[in-house]
């Protein structure tokens, strides 16, 4: 599928999951807590009183992230490339959490595209893989 029309596909999962669930922040922060509940204490001291305000910066990157994936690659390879080495050795927060936040919003959206919608779940799961592979190639 040309890069074009998986574009096209990913902008209409966005805005249809913004429809449906206004700000993913909530709903992303509740899905990633579950599957990473240690994670929470961390936010919560790295937020410096405020883990809602850091909560909402971080899904906010994220959502660029995947906003920008198909028109911005080398932008986002180059953001992980410094972002993940230095949330693992600065602020401790493990790849596995990392990756688990954006597998959150990656599931929270994707849960959002009709069954019948085979080519947008399909641009998921790429998506999904390739941001699995940039958390994999920068903490090598």
């Amino acid at each position: 599928m040309p890069t074009k029309q998986k574009n096209e596909l990913l902008e209409a999962s966005l805005e249809r999951a913004a429809t449906i669930l206004g700000d993913v922040t909530e709903p992303v922060m509740a899905r990633y807590y579950a599957s990473h509940p240690g994670a929470k204490i961390s936010f919560e001291e790295h937020g410096l009183g405020n883990s809602v305000k850091l909560e909402a910066e971080m899904v906010e990157s994220v959502i660029y992230c995947l906003m920008n994936w198909y028109d911005r690659p080398e932008e986002i390879r180059i953001m992980f490339g410094s972002t993940v080495p230095h949330h693992k050795h600065a602020l401790n927060v493990s790849n596995e959490w990392f990756a688990g936040l954006i597998d959150a919003a990656i599931t929270i959206i994707s849960d959002t595209v009709p069954e019948a919608s085979a080519d947008e779940l399909a641009v998921w799961a790429e998506i999904r893989t390739g941001f699995q592979t940039l958390v994999e190639e920068a903490q090598s």
